[in-house]
């Protein structure tokens, strides 16, 4: 066993809580849905004195107007003023923030850090409905210490000037160009896609936190009928995350030294390895190809190199879920096999994805796996934005020799290949994938993604009926086509 030092940064609490309240306007808001899973991480390290002890509360943003949540949290626990962040929104955020704060109590400079965040969309979407106004405190006093940095603008962006408008559409876009490189039909593509859906179920009807837990078949998945409507082809409302619903988590990291000061057990010990990050940097337009993700690849690439693992060494794992083709890239990138089933929860559609903040549910269903079975480390993963930022995580329940490690991979993926974008294109194409967004009537509209005689990415558009109900039915990537000035795409021949 490798011998911790005073400084090595442990994870000693985890705590998880879902709200299902049958009056909305009686829900706890998410500050006290957090507050809730605060205190439970701290019963779950055995130490309330943690929440006294805390030096820095980071939150990831949510769907709330909190101006500084951490700073409400610090007081209501009696800390002596600690430090607060309010995190940028991305799916690989808490990850950033859990590495962070390792980091941070590795070097000296905080021993005890809480990283907690929560939603109550589901019983305020009820109170709403039913004409209501949840209550939500409002704070006054000052912002965080460390703040939200500044969103990028789309405004002229190819992605949204292109028709994407959500991630739905974009992973869809994603799915159809891996559906394509594996030779699959429509029908065997959407039966492989919903069976590894169902495996996600089965776990999360296992899960005590889980949001949904009657565990739908991959035929049930696999079928647009009742509530499983097509939201964007080829997803239908099983295989899409789902962020109305009521749930918090939270996590307790300390030193060693502090964890031994505090009492704390080390059977309630997990050890973060490595960290490593990485932002694509490319727009969708100009990605090289849109069935692989070669940043993903290096991400994945770095923490196990540093930690000296293999993928089929690894024991509980958790890949950021929000669409099956997330999961899909992970697994292909990381070498896992196409039968595993990568979570720990049962995956954003059915333990539930509360926004930004869904990866410190993993991070406490993992910590809980390796507790009982702490023969293999873990690897926990985030995705953000349309696949624009990829980060992974791996723990262990012995500290990894040498200590703790950080990596950020911007620099380096920024020089990975990416491809020429065409915005005017008109003429002849090929095409290389589509989605078509649906509402409750049917198939919208259609935005595909194609290649010019030289190679470049182009965007086309269809509303023509016909051509829609085609592209829903039938392969239609590797067929030529002709793209005219008002953007509008029209079948070859």
């Amino acid at each position: 066993m490798n011998e911790a030092t005073a400084r090595t940064p442990v994870l000693v609490g985890v705590g998880q809580v879902r709200q299902r309240a049958d009056d909305p306007m009686k829900a706890e808001e998410p500050l006290l849905l957090m507050a809730a899973a605060a205190e439970r991480a701290a019963e779950d390290a055995g130490c309330g004195d943690l929440r006294r002890a805390v030096q820095s509360i980071r939150v990831p943003r949510g769907l709330w107007d909190y101006a500084n949540p951490g700073a409400w949290l610090g007081e209501r626990f009696g800390a002596n003023r600690p430090e607060t962040e309010l995190a940028v929104i991305s799916g690989t955020t808490v990850l950033k923030l859990v590495s962070e704060a390792a980091a941070a109590i590795q070097t000296g400079r905080q021993d005890v850090v809480l990283v907690v965040g929560g939603e109550a969309e589901h019983s305020k979407r009820r109170a709403k409905a039913a004409g209501f106004t949840p209550p939500r405190t409002v704070q006054e006093g000052p912002a965080p210490d460390r703040g939200l940095p500044v969103m990028p603008s789309f405004k002229g962006h190819p992605d949204a000037d292109s028709g994407l408008t959500n991630p739905t559409q974009c992973f869809g876009l994603f799915e159809v160009a891996m559906r394509h490189a594996r030779g699959e039909s429509v029908e065997a593509h959407r039966a492989r896609i919903a069976s590894l859906w169902a495996r996600f179920a089965r776990v999360a009807a296992t899960n005590p936190h889980a949001w949904v837990q009657t565990a739908p078949t991959a035929e049930e998945i696999a079928s647009a009928t009742g509530g499983n409507r097509i939201v964007s082809s080829p997803y239908h409302k099983y295989m899409v995350a789902n962020m109305v619903v009521d749930q918090a988590a939270a996590v307790f990291l300390c030193s060693v030294q502090k964890a031994r000061e505090l009492g704390i057990s080390e059977e309630r010990w997990v050890f973060p390895w490595v960290h490593a990050e990485a932002e694509v940097g490319k727009a969708v337009s100009h990605r090289h190809s849109l069935d692989e993700e070669p940043v993903l690849r290096r991400v994945g690439q770095q923490v196990l190199d540093r930690a000296r693992l293999a993928a089929d060494e690894l024991g509980p794992i958790d890949l950021y879920s929000c669409f099956p083709a997330a999961v899909q890239l992970a697994m292909k990138e990381l070498g896992l096999p196409d039968d595993c089933t990568p979570t720990q929860t049962g995956g954003l559609t059915f333990s539930g994805g509360p926004f930004n903040s869904y990866v410190l549910h993993a991070i406490a269903r993992t910590t809980e796996a390796l507790r009982k079975d702490g023969s293999r480390p873990a690897l926990v993963s985030g995705v953000g934005g349309f696949m624009s930022r990829h980060a992974m995580t791996i723990f262990g329940r012995e500290p990894l020799a040498g200590g703790f490690e950080r990596h950020d991979l911007d620099e380096e993926v920024a020089a990975l290949p990416g491809r020429d974008y065409a915005a005017d294109h008109q003429g002849p194409v090929t095409i290389e994938s589509y989605v078509v967004p649906h509402d409750r009537q049917g198939p919208e509209r259609a935005v595909l993604a194609v290649r010019t005689p030289g190679g470049a990415r182009s965007w086309a558009r269809s509303r023509d009926p016909e051509l829609l109900a085609a592209l829903v039915a039938e392969e239609h990537c590797g067929r030529q086509a002709k793209v005219g000035e008002d953007r509008e795409l029209r079948l070859a021949g």
